[in-house]
């Protein structure tokens, strides 16, 4: 499917998280708590995106690829939860 990152346009499984897609795509994301073999749950916060259409901001890591999805990581909103956190 048809994905947006940070005005780049890729190609993604409907399966794959948004974590997922901008590793295999060497975009870099922040994570605490997503750690290989182990259930994701979003509880570190650390990784949130921004994804149009949406008010609040989103965990890459439990938050699976739409068609035409359009998703910014890199924001000031983005650093400002992060900086809290």
């Amino acid at each position: 499917i048809a994905v947006t990152v940070n005005n780049k346009k890729l190609e993604a499984l409907p399966s794959q998280t948004i974590l997922e897609l901008c590793r295999l795509n060497d975009i870099e994301l922040l994570t605490m708590c997503h750690l290989d073999g182990i259930c994701d749950i979003g509880a570190c916060r650390l990784c949130l995106v921004e994804i149009e259409g949406f008010n609040k901001l989103m965990p890459a890591c439990t938050t699976k690829v739409a068609e035409n999805m359009i998703i910014q990581t890199d924001t000031e909103r983005i650093k400002k939860y992060q900086r809290i956190t």
